[in-house]
């Protein structure tokens, strides 16, 4: 299959069309570099090699793969927009440390202009990206849910007290995040365009949005209700009703919220084995699940799934291929 032919089956796949994806991930684009503002022409040139090597694979390679270059590289992104002091530890991705550590320090935060910010430099990399590879597809960065970006930026024990004891000062904060996101996601889609590739995991979006929700793990579902769902809601229909979500919190107490969710096109789960079953039968009629690759045997058959494997060689990659298209037939 060409390029146009895998994107076209991610959309059948998500019109119910087909029920299983299969990827295999190579393991032939060298060590990858963790990002820092040393180590940007490193992580460059892996993320180019990156992509020729996965332009390369489609010549032997009939997986569902739709080739990339990548911005993702930490979380700590909107919340260094913020200010929040950024973390390069080294040997991993950076990380944003808190800025606040009360509803009064909160409230002293200002709404950030987004041309003034370190995301900025995001758009700088991804434009660099662009004109090295002027035809590929672009990864989106990695985009947290407004709920998990304040819960960087304000202390984690008092933001989840003040969940409770100071509500609107939480919310405060949560909407000054969905405003800086967007602003950040309009300017991103306006420049390359609506076709993307998910934040995490890799798969094709014509549409829509991705993001990560984990803090909803730690709360309840009356507080998932007030802080998470209407801001995720509100992602969906900003961006053409659709949206993929990541979540590698303990999160089942959520899952009829998030299946309520107006396009919830594509739910990544971070779970053990047992609960990536039972999601798969209660997202049956939902999103496709998209589990780790130790787990293609825990999907229910009635459900849809993407199924994946890791290869080091090419031989590998192929047996893994046949393996999982096989074991993909019984989904169909």
């Amino acid at each position: 299959m060409n390029i146009e032919e895998r994107k076209q089956k991610w959309c059948d796949f998500y019109d119910g069309k087909t029920r299983t994806m299969v990827l295999i991930e190579l393991a032939e684009f060298g060590v990858r570099p963790f990002p820092s503002p040393d180590t940007m022409d490193a992580f460059f040139n892996w993320d180019i090699n990156r992509y020729r090597v996965q332009m390369d694979a489609m010549n032997w390679l009939d997986d569902d793969r739709v080739p990339c270059v990548t911005t993702l590289m930490g979380t700590d992104i909107f919340a260094g927009a913020f200010g929040c002091p950024v973390f390069y530890p080294g040997d991993n991705n950076p990380y944003a440390r808190p800025l606040v550590s009360s509803a009064e320090e909160a409230a002293k935060l200002k709404q950030p202009k987004l041309e003034d910010t370190s995301l900025m430099k995001v758009f700088e990399y991804a434009q660099k990206l662009k004109a090295a590879a002027p035809e590929a597809l672009i990864q989106l960065p990695d985009i947290q849910s407004p709920l998990d970006i304040a819960a960087i930026i304000w202390e984690k024990v008092d933001f989840f007290v003040s969940m409770y004891e100071e509500s609107e000062a939480v919310k405060d904060l949560i909407a000054m995040v969905y405003k800086l996101l967007t602003e950040f996601l309009d300017l991103w889609f306006k420049t390359f365009g609506k076709n993307f590739i998910a934040h995490y995991p890799e798969y094709y979006m014509p549409y829509g949005v991705t993001l990560s929700e984990d803090e909803i793990g730690s709360i309840s579902t009356d507080l998932c209700k007030e802080f998470s769902i209407p801001t995720l809601c509100d992602l969906s229909a900003r961006y053409g009703g659709r949206i993929g979500m990541h979540c590698c919190a303990n999160a089942k107490h959520q899952w009829g919220l998030l299946k309520e969710i107006p396009g919830l096109t594509l739910l990544n789960l971070g779970q053990p084995d047992k609960i990536i079953r039972d999601a798969s039968v209660f997202f049956r009629e939902g999103p496709p699940i998209w589990a780790a690759p130790t787990q293609n045997e825990c999907y229910d058959f009635k459900a849809r799934g993407v199924l994946q494997a890791g290869a080091d060689s090419k031989e590998k990659a192929l047996a893994e291929l046949g393996r999982l298209r096989e074991y993909g037939v019984k989904f169909n």
